[in-house]
Parts: C-alpha cells; structure tokens; sequence
C-alpha cells in the first residue's frame, strides 16, 4: 500500500507524462481502458492503480512502473550506467559489447525505416 503522499506522486507523474505526449484526459483514458474520470482521481492521488492499468500505462507510454510509482528515471544516465559497467572489460569483450550495440542499432534502423 502506499502512502496518500506517495499516490499523490505516482499520480502526478502520470500526469506529466500524458502532457508531455499532448495528449487530452480523454484521449489518454482510452488508450489505457479507463474512464476520464478515473484518470482524474489518479492524476489527483484520489485512486490508486490497479496491477492492469499500470501496466496499461506502462505499455502505452513505454514507460518504466519503477518511474511511475517510485520516481527512478534510469533511461536519463543509462549511458552512464554502460560506461562504468564497461571500464572493468578487456578488449575483446569491449570489441563484443560494440559489435552488439551496433548490431542492435542497425536492427532498430531497419525496424524504422519498415513503418
């Protein structure tokens, strides 16, 4: 259970992340399989989650439920994160790792370029 500050929090960063998307209360609520009124109340620490629509939200926003409930935003220094992890690897795990992101990259142009 979380704390009426706490809801209030997960709330308001639903909130931002539906205006960030431009998107209407409205709008928002369908792609998630609420009521506008229900994302009001969540929006405003009124109501909590349920298991189904934070991962609604999670899905549709592409959003991580740690950012949703807890406010942890790892995507913002992921880069970051790989630098340091990868300072204790020899060349040819690094040559691999590199490879891979590459590959990766590469995968993700192809995928674009599709739609």
């Amino acid at each position: 259970m979380f704390t009426d500050k706490e809801q209030k929090a997960a709330g308001a960063r639903i909130r931002k992340i539906r205006r960030d998307r431009n998107e209407s209360q409205l709008v928002f609520a369908e792609k998630v399989n609420i009521t506008p009124n229900f994302l009001s109340d969540i929006e405003n620490g009124k109501k909590g989650l349920s298991c189904e629509t934070l991962y609604n939200i999670c899905e549709s926003t592409n959003t991580s439920a740690d950012h949703i409930l807890f406010g942890n935003r790892y995507e913002e220094n992921f880069s970051d994160i790989v630098i340091s992890r990868s300072a204790d690897l020899d060349i040819k795990e690094l040559t691999l790792l590199t490879e891979y992101l590459n590959s990766l990259l590469k995968m993700k142009k192809t995928r674009i370029s599709r739609d």
